[in-house]
């Protein structure tokens, strides 16, 4: 990944440095990785202090659900994968191993229940040719109590909206088996969805199309804003000159809606988005583009065209504090700081503490404050910064353990994975 070192000089200089990048408030990023000397890692660093925790995998790994409170994860295996790890992050460890039935798998993703308690999974029934949300209680170890319909196939990334009852779903509309794990099975038949799913009872509550001729167009990645906008991010399997559109917004109770931006920038992407972010206002979208090496921008409020940056495999890309900033991780083994200022971008060089070589997956998450963890982290026991000075917000780790649970009207009922 190319960055503009100089970029970081004037904004030093300038006293611009943004408060994610400086990782203002304890945040701490999270992402599986390759390590150059071969096997498969999840990471967490600061931008402001660097190596958090390093923790080995037995397969590769793909995208995190952070629990309510910020201090646990589960990153979910990499499809076909079975395994999940749940990471105590106040300490830097992990806290446990789960993993899906023998006729399931994950698809990379998932999402916690407002209080903690639950954890839904996107997950392929793949003899059934559906897909599926693995439910999960957190509260005893992670055991696997039920499936709700994701209405669609292969459903990718999920997240819950403001009220808390409802999870947006992305079917990408692909059907795969793991036996076949990189073939697609039905391109020609795709139905791609954006589905709204109660959480309690399964019932389907929307599903957005793109429209006659679109079906090619894989939705596979949403995030979700503060007024319950959700932006998506597709993948196009149809053919490879043509160049269409590949990110899309949908406004609450309103429609999905393609966005519009350079037909050169939509062919420069060829055909592949790997992550879609919101910064932290909600003002500005950022969708990656790793075979591309790009990323571009858009203004969430109007769904104007803002800008792009070529950074090489650039796939992670997170929300950093502030109004347009990000931190992106590539496949190159860089992380960047990134700045959207208008229609201009500022990139600078993030330092991990992690080797230059590693190769960073496909996606990169964020915990907010509070965490702790391995060599040059910054909190120590009690909740305090060194030399003492309080932390705001850090009382040290709680597991979350309401008692509350509710009805489980929508859920078939499946055993528990090995």
């Amino acid at each position: 990944m190319a960055i503009d070192r100089r970029g970081l000089l004037r904004l030093l200089a300038g006293g611009a440095l943004w408060p994610g990048a400086a990782g203002a408030g304890g945040r701490i990023y999270l992402s599986a990785r390759a390590a150059p000397a071969g096997g498969y890692r999840v990471s967490g660093f600061s931008p402001s202090a660097g190596r958090a925790f390093d923790l080995a995998l037995p397969a590769r790994g793909h995208a995190f659900a952070v629990r309510p409170g910020g201090r646990e994860a589960v990153l979910f295996a990499r499809r076909p994968g079975r395994f999940a790890l749940a990471l105590d992050l106040a300490r830097g460890a992990a806290a446990g191993r789960f993993a899906t039935p023998a006729d399931r798998h994950f698809y990379g993703h998932g999402a916690f229940s407002p209080d903690g308690r639950l954890l839904y999974a996107s997950e392929n029934d793949f003899d059934g040719e559906r897909g599926v949300l693995g439910v999960y209680d957190a509260a005893r170890g992670y055991r696997r109590v039920g499936e709700l319909a994701s209405h669609g196939i292969g459903p990718h990334e999920i997240a819950l909206l403001g009220d808390g009852a409802t999870l947006a779903v992305a079917n990408g509309g692909i059907l795969t088996r793991p036996d076949l794990p990189r073939v697609k099975l039905n391109p020609a038949d795709m139905a791609p969805s954006l589905c709204f799913v109660d959480r309690v009872s399964g019932r389907l509550l929307r599903q957005d199309r793109l429209g006659p001729g679109l079906n090619r167009l894989g939705i596979r990645h949403l995030a979700v804003a503060a007024d319950d906008t959700v932006a998506v991010a597709m993948q196009y399997e149809g053919p490879a000159g043509e160049a269409v559109p590949l990110a899309a917004l949908r406004r609450a109770g309103g429609r999905l809606r393609l966005l519009e931006a350079p037909a050169g920038a939509w062919r420069a992407m060829k055909r592949y988005c790997g992550a879609v972010a919101f910064d932290s206002e909600g003002r500005t979208l950022a969708v990656s583009a790793p075979r591309g090496n790009l990323l571009a921008f858009w203004d969430a409020g109007s769904g104007a065209w803002l800008a792009s940056a070529r950074l090489a495999d650039c796939c992670g890309i997170a929300p950093a504090g502030g109004p347009g900033a990000f931190t992106a991780s590539g496949g190159a083994g860089d992380v960047a700081a990134v700045r959207v200022r208008g229609r201009r971008v500022e990139t600078a060089a993030v330092e991990t503490g992690f080797p230059r070589g590693s190769r960073w997956d496909n996606h990169l998450d964020v915990a907010p404050g509070g965490v702790a963890g391995g060599s040059g982290w910054w909190m120590v026991a009690g909740g305090r910064w060194p030399g003492g000075r309080p932390a705001p917000g850090c009382a040290g780790y709680r597991p979350l353990t309401t008692d509350h649970y509710p009805p489980a009207s929508g859920l078939s009922r499946r055993p528990a994975g090995p």
